[in-house]
């Protein structure tokens, strides 16, 4: 998670050069350069502090996620418990939806390390579907009716 971090930060320090470069050129025509220069700069600052601090990106992370799912997960329960007071049958798997939700929010604030291995494979996985979907793009476009 920690070289994940650093990607993160060196790619987050290069759009904040490309985006200073970007406002300085085109300050003559644009009267917002100031606010490209200034959000240029927040970038530049915020991949300098990240690759300066990897850890944070996994602290940062960990908690964000963690209350987002406890969040969801209290959210889930709250909505089952109408259903059952409305004599709802599927209540029950919102409820255990829900709780599991909130057991793993709790999990990943106690164990971070699961998350960064969980966003491991689920990285993994994005860039495999992506893949996948470009290699049926190229033949489905490329099929020789397309071509010029």
């Amino acid at each position: 998670m920690i070289k994940l971090s650093l990607v993160f930060g060196l790619i987050i320090i290069v759009g904040g050069v490309l985006e200073i470069a970007l406002a300085l050129q085109n300050r003559k025509y644009n009267e917002y350069w100031g606010r490209r220069l200034t959000s240029g700069i927040l970038d530049l600052l915020l991949g300098a502090f990240l690759v300066a601090n990897p850890s944070f990106m996994l602290l940062l992370i960990t908690i964000l996620v963690s209350i987002w799912l406890v969040f969801k997960g209290i959210l889930s329960v709250r909505y089952t418990l109408i259903l059952k007071k409305n004599q709802d049958s599927n209540w029950i798997y919102g409820f255990v939806f829900g709780t599991l939700l909130i057991v793993v929010g709790v999990v990943f604030v106690w164990h971070p390390e699961i998350l960064g291995i969980t966003l491991g494979i689920w990285a993994a996985l994005a860039f495999i579907s992506l893949g996948v979907f470009r290699i049926v793009f190229v033949f489905n476009y490329f099929d020789g009716k397309n071509r010029e």
